[in-house]
């Protein structure tokens, strides 16, 4: 786990629940950054930074978002994954 990401702990919960709810709509990842650019994009947020940041903490695209970076700093932020079943 490497540093403060350049995104508010807030918003970095938040896109951890955008591409949760993405991959619970039968979103596949196609390998790149696509949704995190969209959603940091959207929200005036600092995309190379952030996708630097993502990278140095295991992330190489949108699924490893959730599989890695999102492992390391769930409890952190304050991040649930959602239930399916909910």
């Amino acid at each position: 786990m490497n540093n403060d990401p350049p995104i508010s702990y807030g918003e970095l919960r938040d896109l951890f629940e955008h591409l949760d709810r993405a991959s619970m709509t039968g979103y596949e990842c196609d390998h790149s950054f696509s949704l995190t650019k969209d959603f940091l994009s959207k929200r005036s947020l600092p995309v190379d930074p952030m996708l630097e940041w993502l990278g140095e903490n295991g992330a190489g695209c949108d699924c490893e978002v959730m599989f890695n970076t999102a492992a390391q700093w769930e409890e952190i932020v304050g991040y649930v994954p959602l239930d399916e079943d909910a």
